[in-house]
């Protein structure tokens, strides 16, 4: 009979013990270290990052109505913010250049409002002076006031087309030549006056919008290059097509617009020459209420002109 083998047991000495738990606490103390230095280094660099975010917006917040239009000055670091703080101050451009167009355009709106008005006032009080006006009088009286009511009554028809949604009618296609052709018909008589040469350079052109309103725009254009031109003068009318759009142009030999007022020529009310334009009739809405119609149909005007020889008109259309 055999005698049962001997058990052994592996036992680890105490030192063993003392060194691992020395070496777990050694651990987490590093590891609290670490996160510590981590923590405070990460707050220190956002805080050093996020410092001109701050700065921004500590700026932003102190602009009030006193000083609206002020400008974000000293952010040069070429990063994010810098770009932001641009782009903050192009906006307060755009913000400036609208209400400066605002305030103007409020200006001049009281003022054309004012003159026949006052005209009006003026006749009634000087045929009240008189103990005993005549029957000439009275109707030298009524014929002006009448003439300052109907300009009155356009103005104001003008300005509720030009701040309108105008009458939404139907998108439909039509001829363009036929369009100027009918035009021309009905400005002969200012044509045939001042012996101006009008050309219709159109042909097999197909426009796609509302018919009613294109049409009164461009009548305005066609109606402008005849009234601001000089005698046997020319107005020519063609077109160039790509793609997608179509480029109507309409150039005069006319008087022609001095280059610094071009940037303002589609402002309400904006007269290049006062005096001069209202001699002719206008009321300084006309191309307003042509740029108007242009953009509902997506499209895009704009002018270039030489002072005292020539302006050129293009409108930009899309086909569809």
């Amino acid at each position: 009979m055999m005698n049962a083998s001997p058990e052994f047991r592996l036992t680890k000495p105490p030192e063993a013990d003392e060194s691992n738990n020395s070496f777990t606490y050694v651990s987490l103390a590093y590891m609290f270290i670490m996160i510590l230095l981590g923590t405070g280094s990460s707050y220190l660099i956002a805080g050093k990052a996020l410092k001109p975010v701050a700065e921004l917006s500590e700026r932003i917040e102190a602009i009030d109505e006193s000083k609206l239009f002020q400008r974000l000055e000293g952010f040069d670091t070429n990063d994010e913010v810098s770009r932001l703080a641009a782009s903050f101050n192009q906006m307060i451009l755009k913000l400036e250049k609208s209400f400066l167009q605002q305030k103007r355009f409020a200006a001049n709106a009281a003022h054309e409002l004012r003159t026949p008005l006052t005209g009006i006032i003026a006749n009634i009080e000087v045929l009240q002076l008189g103990d005993h006006p005549t029957v000439e009088e009275y109707k030298e009286v009524l014929e002006d006031t009448l003439a300052n009511a109907q300009r009155l009554s356009t103005l104001v028809h003008d300005l509720l087309k030009m701040n309108s949604a105008f009458q939404a009618d139907p998108f439909v296609r039509f001829d363009a030549k036929e369009m100027f052709d009918e035009i021309i018909t009905a400005l002969s008589e200012e044509i045939e006056a001042k012996h101006i040469r009008v050309e219709n350079g159109i042909s097999s052109l197909v426009l796609f919008g509302e018919k009613t309103l294109l049409q009164r725009a461009f009548f305005n254009l066609v109606q402008n290059a005849v009234k601001y031109n000089n005698r046997n003068g020319q107005v020519v009318i063609t077109t160039a097509r790509q793609d997608a759009v179509v480029t109507i142009h309409i150039e005069d030999s006319g008087i022609g617009i001095p280059a610094e007022e071009l940037e303002h020529i589609f402002e309400p009310f904006y007269r290049v020459d006062t005096s001069r334009s209202r001699e002719r009739g206008g009321d300084g809405l006309g191309l307003s209420i042509v740029q108007t119609i242009i953009e509902k149909h997506s499209g895009h005007i704009s002018i270039e002109s030489e002072f005292g020889k020539c302006t050129k008109i293009s409108v930009v259309l899309p086909k569809n």
